[in-house]
């Protein structure tokens, strides 16, 4: 794990949501590691996960350049705003 800035961190997780992602799973999680975030590629999609201030699991069926692309991207930012508000570093965990 490293810790990389906010901004870097928001653009990494906003390419993971595509699918031409390098990344099979990408974790962020703050100092105190109490609160993550985490974008995982299965079969069915993307699966973002958050864990800390809203415990919830949303699952995206993203192919090319669709819908589903735009909404991934959107959902990652809120939940990414929602669960690092304050934080100008954050802890990063990625699987190629």
């Amino acid at each position: 794990m490293r810790l990389i800035p906010v901004k870097q961190a928001l653009s990494m997780m906003e390419n993971a949501a595509t699918t031409k992602s390098e990344y099979r799973k990408i974790t962020f999680l703050t100092a105190k590691k109490d609160r993550s975030l985490s974008l995982e590629h299965d079969e069915s999609g993307v699966i973002l996960r958050e864990q800390g201030y809203q415990d919830e699991s949303t699952t995206f069926a993203v192919t090319a350049e669709t819908e589903a692309t735009h909404e991934c991207k959107h959902a990652v930012k809120q939940a990414f705003k929602r669960e690092f508000p304050r934080s100008h570093k954050v802890y990063v965990s990625a699987v190629k």
